[in-house]
């Protein structure tokens, strides 16, 4: 029989913009969290330049990604490295391999498979900067995510441009194999800036029209996708009216209602401890960022991040093939089952929330073995 893990919980922390604080705030999630007792294995998927080993102050060879990527190593758990703060790991990607920050499709979803399977309580994902699909995806991924920006007008537009890339290519990655819906999209997220009428109020409208029973889909990737928003670098007690026009877009461009949990001071002292951010945290001078980066962390945590869920065995990940496999299977299934929903619905699902597909299914007492570890 198959090793029965907990599932991990995975955060995400990304951003359009380079330099605005991924790397420090991950380390600092992860610090709070191994404090808490938990188990924490940070990732660093900046892939094109890589930095969280300096910030950890580890400066001698280690296993990185690219034994994993080179097939030095079967596993991802294999590259997991300790650090010298209690509880907290790291898995590098220090070394430079060419095309690794571009990975294939077939190693990107490999990757996230592994990142699944890790032995932590907490898996913490520090992304690059854009809007490339493999960023996004890597985001799309995780219980939560956090998008961190600094008050500044080009970092705030930024931000805005990841988290509406993240939404579209969610709701294009869920559609993608609707014969109608799915074409729509793809023509018009191909259009420019200017000429494309991609937003969600058009997809609705579009979507009432053309295909209205998957309405209710859009809807729950819609109230499912609710990235926190963190402000880096804010002066203390000040929430700058960026940050605020940034909440406004999102709500009246993409119809997203996004989390403001929390600001972040700047710390002048900061330069002076990259190559050891924890002892940072540790020292005065680091303290009321540690104070606010818990904050964020409390707000975080909420029942649905929790990790005192039983174990089981369910699986929560498919590669493409399973998820057609699956898919053949639910059109085997006799029509009868899908009284209470629609058929295609369940099947579009598997590409978004694929736990919600099995739970319906097993309420129904209908099993396979794909489902499972």
């Amino acid at each position: 029989m198959s090793k029965i893990r907990r599932k991990n919980r995975i955060i995400a922390v990304g951003g359009g913009k380079g330099g605005v604080g991924k790397s420090v705030l991950s380390i600092a999630l992860g610090l709070s969290l191994s404090n808490r007792g938990h188990k924490v294995i940070l990732i660093d998927l900046d892939l094109g330049a890589a930095n969280l080993h300096t910030y950890l102050g580890i400066m001698g060879h280690t296993p990185s990604l690219a034994d994993f990527v080179l097939r030095r190593v079967s596993e991802l758990q294999d590259i997991v490295i300790s650090t010298d703060v209690e509880n907290l790991f790291l898995i590098s990607g220090a070394e430079f391999v060419p095309g690794m920050a571009n990975p294939a499709h077939w190693m990107k979803l490999k990757i996230i498979r592994h990142i699944r399977g890790l032995d932590a309580d907490f898996v913490i994902i520090d992304l690059g900067a854009g809007v490339h699909f493999n960023i996004l995806d890597f985001f799309g991924i995780a219980d939560r995510g956090i998008v961190i920006t600094a008050p500044e007008p080009g970092a705030v537009m930024n931000a805005y441009g990841f988290i509406k890339a993240s939404f579209y290519r969610r709701v294009q990655q869920v559609f993608r194999k609707h014969p109608v819906v799915g074409r729509i999209i793809e023509e018009e997220s191909k259009k420019g800036e200017k000429q494309s009428r991609l937003t969600l109020e058009w997809l609705k409208e579009t979507i009432k029209t053309v295909s209205p029973e998957m309405i209710s889909l859009l809807h729950e990737i819609e109230e499912d996708f609710k990235p926190a928003l963190v402000i880096n670098r804010v002066p203390q007690g000040q929430t700058h009216i960026l940050v605020k026009n940034l909440i406004s877009l999102c709500r009246e461009k993409l119809g997203i209602e996004i989390e403001h949990t929390g600001n972040l001071p700047d710390v002048k002292e900061m330069p002076s401890y990259l190559l050891n951010i924890p002892k940072l945290l540790t020292i005065n001078a680091g303290k009321p960022y540690f104070e606010a980066v818990n904050k964020v962390l409390d707000r975080l945590l909420k029942p649905d991040m929790e990790i005192t869920r039983p174990i089981h065995k369910r699986r929560t990940f498919f590669s493409d093939e399973e998820i057609e496999d699956i898919i053949a299977f639910i059109d085997s299934l006799d029509e009868s089952i899908f009284k209470d929903t629609s058929r295609d619905i369940l099947k579009l699902r598997m590409f978004f929330k694929p736990e919600r597909v099995i739970s319906f299914l097993e309420d129904r007492g209908i099993t396979h073995e794909l489902f499972y570890c």
